[in-house]
């Protein structure tokens, strides 16, 4: 009889640790429900607000590859080309292409008499003409004229992007920033001025929604701010004057002047 005791308490032991290490305790059920809440908290931010992240993203690799093309269009065609963005404060459609749109353009030249046109020479008269149907930024994301400038350390440098009238694919001129590149690939426009050396300029996206009020530049209101009142979720690259580019890394980077 006690030996029949001491082997059901045995057992009795044995399945009760069986049990105890199979089964969670609270705070260990407590942990999974923090982090499952702190997943689920993560995924609907992406959702929500997508353009602080992979989509400004998006639109530095669209804005890198279109420089890519407007350099190779420039050696492929011994010609200068322009990186033409829209600006239309007019157009605030569901559709708007004001400072979105994107195209290249190459300056196709009128030819001299023996039938050839000076590739160097960027005063020969010609008329710029959209190589493609052109792209846009994703939704949601702006190239930012304002926050777009020379570097601060580059001595002597415009810190305005070139403006001008411009075709963009149709009949009729729209105002545009551009930046433009020699018959090498060169970065050439904007510079300080008439045989002055061309500056590295800050290209910078932001994501934000186009209004006025605190804030605001260029027509649009970053969807969130600092205390300066700059926008938070912003990203770009550098473009140098041989015509690389590079990103932009940090605030600073992006913001000082």
């Amino acid at each position: 009889m006690g030996s029949q005791f001491l082997k059901i308490t045995s057992l009795f032991m044995k399945s009760s640790r069986t049990g105890k290490t199979s089964a969670f305790t609270l705070i260990e059920l407590l942990v999974v429900v923090t982090i499952i809440g702190i997943m689920m908290s993560l995924a609907s931010t992406v959702l929500r607000d997508p353009g602080t992240g992979r989509t400004l993203d998006s639109g530095v690799d669209l804005m890198t590859s279109m420089i890519e093309e407007a350099r190779a269009t420039a050696q492929g065609n011994d010609t200068y080309t322009r990186l033409v963005i829209v600006n239309d404060p007019a157009d605030n459609g569901a559709n708007s292409r004001h400072l979105r749109y994107m195209v290249v353009q190459m300056l196709k030249r009128n030819l001299k008499e023996n039938g050839t046109y000076d590739g160097t020479d960027v005063t020969v008269q010609g008329k710029w003409i959209s190589t493609s149907a052109g792209v846009s930024l994703p939704p949601g994301i702006y190239f930012s004229p304002t926050y777009s400038t020379s570097l601060s350390w580059a001595e002597g440098g415009s810190n305005k992007i070139g403006t001008g009238l411009s075709p963009v694919g149709k009949k009729k001129k729209a105002r545009v920033y551009y930046f433009e590149f020699d018959e090498k690939g060169h970065f050439v426009a904007p510079s300080a001025g008439p045989g002055s050396p061309v500056q590295p300029q800050r290209i910078v996206l932001v994501h934000a929604r186009r209004g006025s009020g605190p804030g605001s530049a260029d027509g649009l209101v970053p969807l969130q701010q600092d205390k300066q009142r700059r926008p938070i979720g912003a990203k770009g690259l550098v473009l140098w004057p041989n015509g690389y580019t590079t990103p932009l890394r940090t605030r600073t980077q992006m913001f000082d002047k």
